[in-house]
């Protein structure tokens, strides 16, 4: 078996090294449990997305489309917190920090009205 060293910060040592005391396990077996357990979870989201991809190169149908404010209003974010300009859709002079890294957002605060925009197809060449 090979040797691997990686640096931790000492929160995450303490709570391994408690792991271990109350286990009787080693911090070895805990460390191989995890990585093991993050590689599954890596590859699993890399076959997902390869998935992805290739419905939408063989133009498989049936997925559903949404706009950017769509995606946007789910996570909470405008169009000027990715700095563009919710008007023309461009990036603004100025890029600000998304509101979920500033605090709540103010009252009174209006949203940008969704676009129409969908997300589609490339056009056929004729």
């Amino acid at each position: 078996m090979a040797m691997v060293t990686i640096r931790l910060p000492q929160e995450l040592r303490d709570r391994i090294d408690k792991l271990s005391e109350r286990s009787g396990r080693t911090k070895s077996y805990f460390i191989r449990q995890l990585v093991e357990r993050g590689v599954d979870a890596l590859e699993e989201e890399q076959r997902e997305l390869e998935e992805i991809r290739a419905a939408i190169r063989s133009g498989r149908r049936g997925f559903k489309t949404y706009s950017m404010d769509e995606v946007l209003e789910h996570v909470g974010l405008t169009r000027m917190d990715i700095g563009m300009d919710p008007e023309r859709g461009q990036p603004t002079k100025e890029t600000r920090q998304p509101s979920s890294a500033k605090g709540p957002k103010k009252a009174g605060v209006a949203k940008p009205k969704p676009t129409t925009n969908r997300v589609s197809k490339a056009p056929k060449k004729q």
